[in-house]
């Protein structure tokens, strides 16, 4: 009879190896981890590697069969082919795998557009380092780029070109770039950044067609032709589910439902990141997340929980940190336009502050947004932009609000100070009050309407 294990993860990526050595720290000494990659690396980092900020590759990644080896875990560097849950089989190529519990993390694909001309040479998606390599490769001989896509990967690409001396187009086809994460005000923001680097933008428009003899040449949109010798598509990632699409798995939105414990609808079956359709921590509803610190945290709860001990995950607020050029901006929770779609009266407390006392000379400036509901007071979303410090007050805003903080639980926040490293009056204490007096005087209106 074929030996079970204990533990079978499918995915090398951030989740599966994060649940492989979560499932090892737990205490299970049976654990199988299957992936076609060699390596582990930070899909986040490849960006920074085209633009010069990273040295090459060798710095972002490592083997995972080296990282396997050395935590006592059984890697096999195969391509599962079917998965038979009633059975509890996985097969691949070579061998049929029994398990007792399993983790599914076969992550996200680039979602590629049906436009003509995408399988030109010289059109990429930038998901894998192999995509970057390629990009890497073509840059030294190309003179133009154009980005389709105005999300966090395909900003980073768009500034990654300009700090290679590249003329650079970026094509959104909404309102705003990055305008499904931050009101427009922060959109504006980042926008003015771009151009002030010399990227063009065109917004609200769709590309027609990508043109070439076997290579790409230009792109074509709203009757224009802008030339090109690389084109990257950041137009999204899909969950892959074609693992689990005859298991009887129950998938949501187009990605893998699971539960807070992050097991699927079948027993004994777990998923994490990117193939995964998670809760949102504010409503409860099912939401995409896509962001690496997502999979870590799902892959961790999923290796705790098929090595049979006990952790909960509580949903996402997608807190996020972008940076471009000398340009930090973060969030985190719901923006306005969310707020409202969920039926919520909010109200927004602002300042633009700096990142030292206002007398020291090399202090760099920052704007504070909080987005509150007016009925409970609690925090529901915040964006952060400045020349500094951003990363630390969303991750304390992150805290706050899963904490459920109010408003009166943010003026009261104790903070340090020195005038290099701080202000005396803390940002987020000043965009909370300035929110508090508003919720003051709205309550007082309605007080005298009764």
């Amino acid at each position: 009879m074929q030996k079970m294990e204990e533990i079978v993860i499918i995915g090398g990526g951030g989740a599966g190896l994060t649940a492989a050595l979560a499932a090892k720290r737990t205490g299970s000494d049976n654990i199988t981890l299957i992936t076609k990659d060699h390596l582990s690396y930070s899909p986040c980092a490849l960006p920074f590697v085209i633009g010069g900020d990273i040295e090459d590759f060798g710095k972002i990644s490592s083997s995972i069969e080296a990282i396997c080896k050395n935590s006592g875990i059984n890697c096999l560097l195969e391509e599962v082919l079917s998965i038979d849950a009633e059975k509890r089989i996985v097969l691949t190529k070579e061998k049929e795998i029994r398990y007792n519990k399993l983790v599914i993390a076969t992550g996200g694909s680039p979602a590629m557009p049906p436009i003509k001309g995408t399988h030109l040479g010289g059109v990429h998606t930038l998901h894998r380092i192999e995509d970057a390599e390629k990009i890497m490769k073509a840059v030294p001989k190309a003179k133009t780029a154009v980005v389709v896509g105005g999300g966090a990967i395909g900003l980073e690409a768009a500034a990654a070109f300009i700090e290679r001396g590249l003329k650079v187009t970026l094509i959104e086809g909404l309102e705003y770039v990055l305008c499904r994460l931050f009101d427009p005000d922060y959109c504006q923001t980042v926008e003015k950044k771009l151009q002030d680097h010399g990227i063009e933008l065109i917004k609200g428009k769709f590309i027609e067609e990508i043109s070439g003899a076997g290579r790409v040449q230009s792109v074509k949109i709203a009757g224009r032709e802008i030339p090109a010798d690389i084109v990257v598509m950041s137009t999204g990632v899909r969950p892959n589910t074609k693992l689990v699409e005859k298991t009887g798995i129950e998938l949501v939105g187009g990605g893998i439902k699971t539960d807070e414990y992050t097991q699927t609808s079948i027993k004994g079956i777990y998923a994490a990141g990117d193939c995964t359709i998670t809760k949102s921590a504010l409503t409860g509803k099912p939401v995409p997340s896509l962001l690496g610190t997502t999979a870590i945290r799902q892959g961790t709860v999923a290796g705790i929980n098929a090595a049979g001990e006990h952790a909960v995950f509580d949903g996402v607020l997608n807190s996020m940190l972008l940076k471009l050029f000398d340009l930090e901006i973060g969030r985190c929770g719901f923006t306005e336009k969310d707020a409202k779609a969920e039926g919520m009266e909010t109200v927004t407390g602002r300042i633009k502050s700096s990142t030292a006392a206002e007398y020291y000379p090399k202090g760099k400036w920052i704007e504070v947004k909080l987005i509150f509901n007016a009925k409970d007071h609690r925090l529901v979303g915040a964006q952060i932009a400045g020349g500094g410090g951003v990363a630390g007050k969303v991750n304390l805003l992150t805290f706050a609000m899963s904490k459920k903080a109010t408003v009166e639980d943010l003026i009261k926040l104790e903070y340090a100070y020195t005038p290099p490293l701080a202000p005396s009056h803390n940002p987020i204490v000043l965009a909370a009050e300035n929110a508090y007096r508003k919720i003051k005087r709205l309550e007082e209106k309605d007080k005298r309407k009764n």
